[in-house]
């Protein structure tokens, strides 16, 4: 990104001095000269003059605009690359790009005219444009763009230095971590952080208030039927002697078949061809990888009429063989 950025600026540097005569916005040259030096006009003739209705407008006012853009690209692109950490919006960055060109135009328009700036001021005024950002360089970012565009339109050659100044001091401030807290002041603040959130978590009404909030009020009726058997699951597995007084839990099935195995695979065609003559419904679960390295197959299942716990580990038993490391019906 830094090599790209350094030929970005040096060819737009080759593409300034080819240009360097070219009136820009009807205000000033690509080379930066005085506003007096090009006119030959006193400061409050200036003033009082309006440039864009002594000849055609459009290529000026374009080529003000192109100026912000290309200013503003590496910009954008220091941008992405310093908060690679943190991430970024897509809107911020895509700000970063429209707000200097749109800065261009309405400067070429309002020029020197105080009439158009008054009205210009009262427009805006009247236009709120909310948006959060995350973090408070983002603000820097968003001044340092219009900026770019103000000057693009009025001295080209002040936006290329305001950007690679800029750009300079973000990429140094980035690579140095400038002003990054000592290590202890941190890790007392990330202790901190972690015993709020303990706190926070151990309060069961409020922790689950918040999951239904953020979590489970957008997602789709199947996904929550999923999170609610897999709930019930974990709950069987830690704690099965309450999940027994449960008279209607929340998949419905009276009891939990966990299959202890090294091949998951082979013992799935092995068994579940058995199920139909043991249970009057059953539903495949999830595989649990334990902590000594087997899996663990889990069946929803509810028992056939004459059918006993010791009816079905006997004969998954003797239907799996070696397969079958251990067999629990909770």
């Amino acid at each position: 990104m830094l090599v790209r950025t350094a030929l970005y600026y040096a060819l737009l540097g080759a593409a300034m001095y080819l240009l360097r005569n070219m009136s820009v916005g009807g205000l000033g040259t690509l080379g930066g000269e005085g506003l007096e030096d090009i006119t030959g006009m006193s400061k409050k003739a200036i003033l009082r003059s309006t440039p864009l209705a002594t000849g055609p407008a459009a290529l000026p006012t374009a080529l003000a605009m192109a100026s912000a853009l290309a200013f503003s690209v590496p910009i954008a692109w220091i941008y992405t690359l310093t908060r690679k950490k943190k991430g970024w919006q897509q809107s911020v960055v895509q700000t970063l790009l429209v707000l200097p060109v749109i800065v261009a135009g309405i400067v070429v328009l309002v020029k020197y005219s105080l009439a158009l700036a008054f009205s210009l001021g009262g427009i805006v005024a009247a236009v709120r444009f909310r948006n959060s950002l995350d973090d408070t360089k983002d603000a820097a970012y968003i001044l340092i763009t219009t900026g770019v565009g103000l000057a693009a339109a009025v001295n080209p050659s002040v936006a290329a230095v305001l950007s690679v100044g800029f750009n300079l001091l973000a990429i140094a401030i980035w690579y140095t971590d400038f002003g990054r807290a000592p290590a202890a002041l941190e890790g007392k603040r990330a202790q901190r952080a972690l015993e709020r959130a303990l706190e926070e978590a151990s309060r069961t009404g409020t922790f689950v208030a918040r999951m239904d909030d953020e979590v489970f009020k957008a997602l789709a009726p199947d996904q929550l039927e999923a999170i609610a058997d897999r709930a019930w699951r974990r709950r069987k597995r830690n704690a099965p002697e309450l999940a027994e007084d449960e008279p209607d839990s929340p998949s419905q099935f009276a009891m939990l078949l966990r299959l202890k195995t090294n091949d998951t695979g082979a013992l799935r065609a092995l068994l579940e061809p058995e199920f139909a003559s043991l249970f009057k419904r059953w539903r495949f679960g999830d595989v649990v990888h334990d902590v000594d390295g087997v899996d663990v197959l889990e069946y929803n299942v509810d028992f056939a009429r004459t059918v006993t716990p010791g009816v079905v580990s006997d004969q998954l038993r003797a239907v799996g063989g070696a397969l079958v490391l251990r067999l629990e019906l909770r």
